[in-house]
C-alpha cells in the first residue's frame, strides 16, 4: 500500500509548522485603558500611549496600525468601550496582524469577555501579547494562563466593588448622598458636590406639577399641559411622559429630605441596577437641603396617590384622566348611572343621556328591564348650570369655613390621635419583644402577631387620614377661588399679587402661600370685572367639580370640597 504525502500549503492559526511566514511587516496595534478620569490616571493614560507608539515604531519588522485607547471606562464589560470594539472590528477587517496590551486586567476584568475576544482574534490568526504577564495567546500554554489570570482579574474587580460599596454605605450613614442630577427638575448639585440647591426657574414647574395634581389633574393631563406650553422635560426633550410626572410626585427630595440607597448594583459584571426593596439598608435624611414643596403638601400628594390607586379597581368611582371635563362627572339622578355624551353636527343639540335610558336590558330570566326615564341633558345647558353654581360660591364662604373647621377639629384630629396611640402601642410591644431572651417563645410569637395586627390598623388609619386630608385640600382650594372672586369684585380689577414666574424665589412657599397661588392664576381672563366666571372652563371643572347630578327640574352641582349647589333647569 503506497502512501503519498501532500504537503501543506497553508498554516493553521495558532499552530507552527516550522515554516517561517514571510510577511513584509506586521501591522501591530496597541490597546490602552485607564479606569477613571482622575489626574493621576490621565498621566498613566498618556504614558501608555507614548510607550506603545515608541515601542512599535522601534521594531523594524512592525508597522504601527494604531493606538486604541479608552479613557475613564470600567473593564468589567466591553459593552461601552468604544475604542476596544473598534479595534476588534479593525482586526476582523484585516487592518491589524497583532495586538499588544499592558496586562490582562487592562484587556478586561470579565473572564467571559476576555476569553471571547481572545478566541475571536485567535481564529483570525491574530495574537494578543500581554506585556506584564509575558503571554502570547498563540502559545500552547497561553489560554490556560489567560483563563487563570482573567479569573484573578475578575476576583480583584469584585473585591474592589465590595470595598466601593462599603465606602458608599459609610457616606450614606453620615447623611451624605451620591446624587445624580443630570436629568433632575428643579435641583442641582451645589459647590460641594453633595448638597442640592434649587434652580428657581425650574422650581416653578415643580410647584405647578404638585399643585395641579392636588387640584385633580392626572399625571397624563399634567404632562399634556406641559407639552402644550412647549416646556422641555428634565431630559431636555419636548415630550413628557406620565411616568416622569409620577416620579416627580413621589420624590422626597422636593420637600427637602433624602432617601439614600434606593437602588443597588446586582453584580459587578453587568452593572445592572435593581430597586432596593429591603435587600440593603436605606438611610433617610430629614431636612437635608432647602425644599421646593412644603412638607404638608408633599405628604398630602402621597396620600392622594394612594387614594387614587385604591380607586382604580372601583368601577363606581370617577376615573382621573378623562378626555374632557364632563366625562364621568354627569350622574343620573334616578338610577345613579353615569351619562354618556351623544354628539350632533349642531353643537347646540349635543346632549348627555343615561346609559340605562339608551337601551332595554334583558336579564337571565328573559324579563325586560324597564328603561330609566331620566331626561336628556343638553350640553350647553349643563355648562350654563355649572357656571351659575360657580358664581354662587362667594355667598357660601362662611359655610365652607365652618366645614373646614369641623374637619380639622373633628376627623383629622381624631385620626391623628388614633395613629399616635397605635404607634405608642407598637413601641411598647417592640420594647417587650427586644427584651425577650428567647425570640422563639410563645410570648414572642404572640407579640409579633399583635405587632402585625397593629400595623394593619395603622395602614387603614393612614388611608382614612388621606381621604380626610384630600377633603381638606379641596376646601382650601375652593376657598382660594372664592377669595379670588370676592377680591376681584371688591377691587374691580385684577388681584394685586406678584406672579410666581416673576418672583424669582428659590425656596418653597409656606403652606398657605402654596394654595394662594391658585388665586393668582384666576386674575386674567377667567373672571370678569365683577368677579364672576366669564364662561365654562374645563380647567376649573377639573380642579373643583366632583359630579353634576341631573334632576327632572335642574341640576345638583357637587364640588370636591363637599359643597352642593342646586341650579334650576333652563
Amino acid at each position: 500500500m503506497a502512501v503519498q504525502v501532500i504537503k501543506a500549503t497553508k498554516q493553521i492559526p495558532g499552530m507552527t509548522t516550522g515554516t517561517v511566514r514571510t510577511v513584509e511587516k506586521l501591522k501591530v496595534a496597541a490597546y490602552c485603558r485607564v479606569s477613571t478620569d482622575s489626574d493621576e490616571q490621565e498621566t498613566s493614560y498618556e504614558a501608555q500611549c507614548r510607550h506603545y507608539t515608541d515601542f512599535i515604531n522601534g521594531n523594524p519588522s512592525w508597522e504601527l496600525a494604531g493606538i486604541y485607547a479608552d479613557e475613564g471606562i470600567s473593564g468589567t464589560s466591553t459593552k461601552h468601550r468604544e475604542q476596544f470594539n473598534r479595534m476588534i472590528a479593525d482586526c476582523e477587517a484585516g487592518k491589524i496582524n497583532m495586538v499588544i496590551t499592558k496586562s490582562i486586567s487592562r484587556w478586561a476584568r470579565n473572564t467571559i469577555d476576555s476569553l471571547k475576544n481572545i478566541r475571536k482574534l485567535k481564529d483570525l490568526g491574530i495574537p494578543v501579547l500581554f506585556e506584564k504577564e509575558n503571554i502570547n495567546t498563540m502559545d500552547a500554554k497561553g489560554e490556560v494562563l489567560i483563563t487563570i489570570m482573567s479569573s484573578l482579574a475578575q476576583q480583584e474587580s469584585e473585591s474592589i466593588s465590595k470595598n466601593v460599596r462599603m465606602g458608599i454605605q459609610y457616606i450614606f450613614q453620615q447623611g451624605k448622598g451620591r446624587l445624580n442630577t443630570a436629568q433632575f427638575l428643579g435641583l442641582e448639585k451645589g459647590e460641594d458636590g453633595r448638597t442640592l440647591v434649587i434652580i428657581p426657574e425650574e422650581a416653578v414647574l415643580v410647584r405647578r406639577i404638585f399643585r395641579e395634581y392636588l387640584e385633580g389633574y392626572s399625571p397624563n393631563m399634567i404632562a399634556n399641559g406641559l407639552m402644550q406650553d412647549e416646556i422641555l422635560s428634565p431630559a431636555g426633550k419636548p415630550t413628557w411622559y406620565q411616568s416622569t410626572i409620577d416620579s416627580i410626585l413621589r420624590n422626597e427630595k422636593y420637600c427637602g429630605d433624602l432617601l439614600l440607597q434606593k437602588y443597588y448594583v446586582v453584580d459587578v459584571l453587568s452593572h445592572k441596577l435593581a430597586k432596593n426593596e429591603g435587600q440593603l439598608p436605606q438611610y433617610f435624611v430629614e431636612n437635608a437641603h432647602e425644599p421646593i414643596i412644603p412638607k404638608e403638601v408633599f405628604y398630602q400628594v402621597q396620600g392622594e396617590l394612594q387614594r387614587r390607586s385604591m380607586l382604580k379597581n372601583d368601577p363606581g368611582k370617577f376615573r382621573y384622566g378623562a378626555k374632557d371635563a364632563l366625562t364621568g362627572r354627569l350622574i343620573c339622578g334616578k338610577c345613579g348611572r353615569k351619562l354618556k355624551r351623544y354628539t350632533n353636527p349642531d353643537p347646540m343639540m349635543t346632549d348627555w343621556r343615561c346609559r340605562k335610558r339608551a337601551y332595554e336590558k334583558k336579564s337571565m330570566t328573559k324579563e325586560v328591564e324597564a328603561k330609566c326615564d331620566c331626561r336628556n341633558a343638553n350640553e350647553r345647558e349643563v355648562q350654563a348650570a355649572v357656571v351659575m353654581a360657580f358664581n354662587e360660591l362667594p355667598g357660601l364662604r362662611d359655610e365652607m369655613l365652618r366645614t373646614q373647621g369641623a374637619l380639622r377639629n373633628g376627623d383629622l384630629k381624631r385620626i391623628d390621635t388614633m395613629i399616635e396611640g397605635n404607634q405608642e402601642q407598637q413601641g411598647r410591644l417592640t420594647e417587650r419583644l427586644d427584651a425577650l431572651a428567647d425570640q422563639q417563645s410563645e410570648e414572642a410569637s404572640f407579640l409579633n402577631g399583635e405587632l402585625a395586627r397593629l400595623e394593619e390598623e395603622r395602614m387603614a388609619m393612614m388611608l382614612e387620614r388621606a381621604e380626610a386630608a384630600h377633603r381638606e385640600v379641596k376646601i382650601r382650594l375652593l376657598l382660594e377661588l372664592i377669595d379670588a372672586m370676592k377680591e376681584k369684585h371688591d377691587e374691580g380689577y385684577g388681584i394685586v399679587h406678584e406672579r410666581e414666574e416673576d418672583s424669582g424665589e428659590g425656596a418653597c412657599y409656606d403652606y398657605d402661600e402654596f394654595f394662594r397661588r391658585t388665586r393668582m392664576e384666576l386674575a386674567d381672563g377667567v373672571l370678569d370685572e365683577e368677579g364672576r366666571l366669564s364662561g365654562f372652563y374645563d380647567d376649573l371643572v377639573i380642579r373643583y367639580l366632583d359630579t353634576v347630578t341631573v334632576l327632572d327640574d335642574g341640576y345638583e352641582v357637587n364640588f370636591k370640597a363637599g359643597l352642593t349647589v342646586k341650579v334650576n333647569a333652563g
